[in-house]
C-alpha cells in the first residue's frame, strides 16, 4: 500500500503497540524541561524490563511521541524498532524556495544488521515512489550527533526499476558514508532544575 498524506496528527495504526519496545528511550535525544538525555544513552527512568519508572508522570515529550511504525500503516509490520533495528520517524522539511513545511519520513538504522531488516527496502521504496521526502539517519556513538541525508534522488532510479537489490546496495553505500561522517557531541542547555 503506498503512503498517503502524512500529517502530524495521524491516528495510531490499529493493532500496533509499543509492548516491550523502548528504543525511543535510548535512541533519541530528549530536551524537555522535565527530562534531558543525549541520543544513544538509556533514559535513567527505563527499567530492566523496559518499562518506564515514571510512566504515569512522564514528560509530554515522551507522552506524545509515537514512532513511524505506530503511525504509518504502509511501514511494514516487520519494522517494529526493537526487532528490526530500524526506527522510523516523521520528519519535517522546510522548502528553501518558499519556506513551506512538508512532512517526510526518517529511517534510522540503529545497527548495521538493520540493513537486512525484512520490509526496510519495501517501506523506503513506497515512500520514494509516492514522492514523500525520505531521510536516512545513521546514529553516532552515544552522546554524539547523527549523520542524516535526504535520499530520494539517490534511490529514485532503483525504485522506478523495482530493483530491490540495487536499492539495498545504495542504502549500504549511504550507510557506510554516514558511519564515516563527522560527529559532534550533543550539547543540551543547562537547566536551573537540572532537567528533572
Amino acid at each position: 500500500m503506498p503512503p498517503t498524506a502524512i500529517s502530524d496528527d495521524l491516528p495510531l495504526v490499529a493493532g500496533r503497540t509499543c509492548g516491550s519496545c523502548n528504543v525511543c528511550c535510548v535512541a533519541l535525544t530528549i530536551d524537555d524541561p522535565e527530562l534531558q538525555k543525549a541520543q544513544g544513552y538509556r533514559c535513567r527512568h527505563a527499567q530492566r524490563d523496559n518499562s518506564c519508572g515514571i510512566y504515569a508522570t512522564r514528560p509530554d515529550t515522551c507522552r506524545t511521541f509515537h514512532c513511524g511504525w505506530r503511525r504509518l500503516k504502509w511501514v511494514r509490520e516487520n519494522l517494529r524498532p526493537d526487532t528490526s533495528g530500524v526506527l522510523v520517524q516523521l520528519q519535517g522539511e522546510i522548502s528553501p524556495t518558499d519556506g513551506t513545511r512538508r512532512l517526510g519520513v526518517s529511517f534510522t538504522l540503529l545497527t548495521k544488521s538493520a540493513l537486512k531488516a525484512e520490509g526496510l527496502a519495501e517501506s523506503v521504496a513506497a515512500a520514494v515512489a509516492a514522492d514523500v521526502p525520505v531521510f536516512l539517519t545513521i546514529p553516532g556513538p552515544p552522546g554524539y550527533t547523527s549523520a542524516q541525508a535526504r535520499v530520494n534522488a539517490e534511490l529514485a532510479d532503483a525504485v522506478a526499476r523495482k530493483d530491490k537489490p540495487g536499492l539495498l546496495r545504495i542504502l549500504r553505500e549511504l550507510h557506510a558514508v554516514g558511519r564515516a561522517g563527522p560527529r559532534k557531541p550533543v550539547v543540551l542547555p543547562a537547566r536551573a532544575d537540572g532537567g528533572r
